[in-house]
């Protein structure tokens, strides 16, 4: 017997069983999508993008995998999403795409030379408004400007909807004759704008579905409004039959508020808040001409001089002008103690002061710091499609198919019987049973249980991390910073005592350096006196630093030969001769043992891979509860990527820059020291506190998502069925199922913000 082996969607990438195509939308646009004709530039309405100077405004730079950024008005549901990433095969000039649903915006990877005019026109002639975004444009106005144009249509369908109830309320009340005629040709009058105005996204849907054969929600939305357009408008003409103008413009207005609602619900809940998060409020202190002037911190420019409080965030890259500053930098290296710095050092946006004030200097504008790159990097990538998403979107289409048809196939089977209910059941059906909440649930729970992640100091590089937590087996963890603090403290000095003068020397030499030694020296001794100066002064890397103060050669070198197997050394030279050594430890942290233990309990295996001596990963191991057969030291990052391709459903949890290798081969890899911005180029996961707990937080929070999904797609496909078969036994009317279909978005929207909250 021939096995099926597990292989890969060919369009979208999620896993099947054998398959080429995950499903049939999948293989539509894979296979049958054509490139589109490339406009003369005289007939392109956006021919004006290929001159340089606009394309330098829009060019993103900072960013490896796209060029170029669309704000795509009308995107509102996956098969949306399914077609604006399939970009390429309309265009050869675009190299990739990829939607942002929670933003409503398309990132795109233009290649060289090729035209962002003909880039802009394929996304309009696919039905979307295109806008370009720049690096410095605000979300927030594009998103005003959308819903104002949604807002315009629903309160046409609304004023039209409320008129014509009142001219039909007569009629079914018993009203005939020519007064009755009259009502019925006001309310056709009424329906006017709404046909040729509210309804156009729907127009545009369909006619999307029906050109590139795409499954959307829009083809039956729009052919149940014109049917019963048509239908009620041959009766009034005839003079006898059933007018359904009040039914079909009250489920549009429902149906285009529903809309609205999941719309604004999408730009609260999935669009980039990160930075509100980390600023809030916050105001500067601007020291401009000697004076002093408080400013928002989205104001600060390039080489402004800022006088920072305690407990604020850098709001950019600055360089220290105090002489000294502490601050907390648990962002970007997951460690817990704080850092001392010294006047002239480069600090990041971002982290928190905890002196009384500083003054900086404002270096890049917010944009181009590391913070900003990485939390625009983040918000890009936060919606990468997960395999539940992809079920999800499978389901919503199978589910227009299916409520299609059977409308369809009822509606040809009942109209013998009474081609009135005939007619009010089938629209009911397709009305009530929109999957909006099904396809529009799985992206909202993944949105939020990626905000929830950041409260809880854990930053997601993507949604799909949360799926596979669930499913860890083995965890390898690097000692250093991981089991341990990471933070070396200074224990004892040979001599026992030495002078201030030595100690001056050694932090002007360390004054530069962010190695971790210079950190403990800076935080275990403060200078007594103003530094001396240094000349010639040079760090080399691993080796240590080196420089002349006052005619004097002094050098700080790495003592690989220490006695003591679980310390660090280092030893100060002047001029050739040995004048003091340093010896430094590592704690384990104070959690680790319980950490550790606790997975066990789970099931889980636990390991230890270290670069150090096997002498202190052992004593690591054995300290938090780890069998010294799992414990591995002397390692270099091949042999750790060696012991992880050994196992399955493996996660890696170390040093965003020692364990790169390591963590881009495990199946979860989670950084929790070293730079934010380095670390999840490698690692899937960073966390922003120091120790384990995170982990079992994160593991907490994937359990919460995976029940909240479980829950929204169980009220959906319940809500469906029931509510499906109850309109075609006729206990739902058209006006009822356009009023109880927000109702189930809303059922998913409470229980995601519940689940998660």
């Amino acid at each position: 017997m021939e096995l099926k082996l597990n292989t890969n969607c060919g369009y979208c990438g999620i896993p099947t069983s054998g398959a080429e195509y995950c499903c049939r939308a999948c293989e539509l646009l894979s296979t049958q999508v054509q490139a589109l004709p490339i406009l003369p530039q005289q007939q392109n309405p956006f021919s004006y993008l290929d001159q340089a100077d606009f394309k330098d405004i829009y060019r993103h730079t900072t960013h490896e995998d796209f060029n170029f950024l669309f704000f795509a008005e009308g995107l509102h549901c996956s098969s949306c999403v399914h077609l604006l990433e399939k970009l390429p095969s309309f265009y050869s000039g675009i190299r990739r795409a990829r939607v942002n649903f929670g933003q409503s915006t398309v990132a795109v990877e233009l290649a060289e030379g090729a035209s962002l005019a003909q880039a802009a026109h394929v996304i309009q002639e696919l039905g979307y408004k295109p806008t370009l975004i720049s690096a410095h444009d605000n979300l927030a106005e594009k998103y005003k400007e959308e819903n104002r144009s949604h807002l315009k249509r629903i309160a046409v369908a609304g004023f039209c909807a409320g008129n014509i109830m009142l001219f039909v309320i007569p009629v079914y009340a018993g009203l005939a004759g020519t007064w009755a005629q009259v009502f019925n040709f006001l309310s056709f009058l009424l329906f006017l704008p709404i046909l040729f105005y509210s309804a156009i996204p729907f127009y545009r849907g369909a006619w999307n579905s029906l050109k590139y054969q795409v499954i959307n929600v829009d083809l039956p939305i729009a052919i149940a409004m014109l049917a019963g357009f048509f239908l009620s408008t041959v009766n009034l003409v005839r003079g006898d039959g059933a007018i359904y103008y009040d039914s079909t413009a009250s489920f549009i207005f429902f149906i285009l508020s529903a809309r609205y609602l999941l719309k604004r619900v999408q730009q609260n809940y999935l669009s980039p808040t990160r930075l509100k998060s980390f600023f809030k409020t916050e105001k500067y202190i601007l020291l401009e001409d000697g004076q002093e002037k408080s400013i928002p911190w989205s104001v600060a420019k390039v080489g402004d001089l800022l006088k920072v409080q305690r407990h604020q965030n850098l709001p950019s890259d600055c360089t220290l002008e105090s002489a000294q500053a502490t601050l907390d930098m648990s962002l970007f290296n997951g460690e817990s103690l704080p850092k001392t710095f010294s006047k002239g050092m480069g600090l990041f946006a971002g982290t928190k002061v905890l002196d009384s004030e500083i003054v900086v200097r404002v270096q890049v504008p917010f944009s181009e710091s590391k913070l900003g790159q990485l939390l625009s990097q983040l918000d890009q990538g936060a919606m990468q499609k997960s395999q539940f998403i992809s079920l999800s979107d499978r389901l919503a289409q199978k589910l227009i198919v299916t409520v299609f048809a059977i409308a369809l196939i009822f509606f040809v089977l009942y109209l013998q019987i009474n081609p009135t209910e005939a007619f009010n059941r089938s629209l009911a059906l397709i009305v009530l049973a929109c999957p909006c909440a099904l396809a529009f649930g799985s992206p909202l729970t993944f949105g939020l249980a990626l905000k929830k992640a950041q409260r809880l100091g854990i930053l997601l590089k993507d949604a799909t991390s949360l799926e596979r937590v669930l499913k860890i087996k083995n965890v390898f963890f690097d000692k250093t910073g991981t089991l341990t603090e990471g933070n070396l403290k200074l224990s004892h000095c040979e001599p026992a005592e030495i002078s201030s003068d030595v100690k001056n020397i050694i932090l002007t030499l360390e004054a530069p350096s962010y190695h971790p030694i210079a950190f403990a020296l800076r935080q275990a001794w403060s200078p007594q006196h103003t530094l001396p100066s240094v000349h010639n002064a040079q760090e080399i890397l691993g080796r240590g630093v080196r420089g002349v103060i006052d005619g004097h050669t002094y050098e700080i070198r790495h003592l690989s030969e220490s006695l003591h197997e679980v310390e660090t050394a280092i030893e100060v030279v002047k001029d050739g001769e040995s004048i003091c050594r340093l010896y430094f430890v590592d704690v384990i942290r104070e959690e680790s043992r319980a950490s550790v233990l606790r997975l066990q309990r789970q099931g889980i295996q636990c390991f230890v891979l270290s670069g150090d001596k096997k002498s202190r990963t052992y004593q690591v191991a054995e300290a938090c509860g780890i069998p010294r057969g799992q414990a591995f030291g002397e390692l270099f990052p091949e042999d750790k990527k060696s012991f992880l391709e050994q196992k399955s459903d493996t996660c890696m949890i170390g040093d965003g820059a020692n364990d790169s290798l390591s963590l881009q081969t495990a199946d979860v890899g989670i950084a929790v020291k070293g730079s934010v911005d380095l670390s999840l180029q490698s690692a899937d996961i960073y966390f922003m506190r120091g120790g384990l707990t995170p982990l079992f937080d994160l593991m907490d929070l994937s359990q919460q998502t995976r029940k909240v999904l479980v829950r929204n797609l169980t009220i959906s496909l319940v809500y469906n069925s029931v509510g499906g078969v109850l309109a075609l036994l006729g206990f739902i009317n058209p006006m009822l199922a356009a009023i109880l279909m927000p109702i189930s978005s809303l059922a998913i929207i409470l229980s995601s913000l519940w689940g998660l909250r």
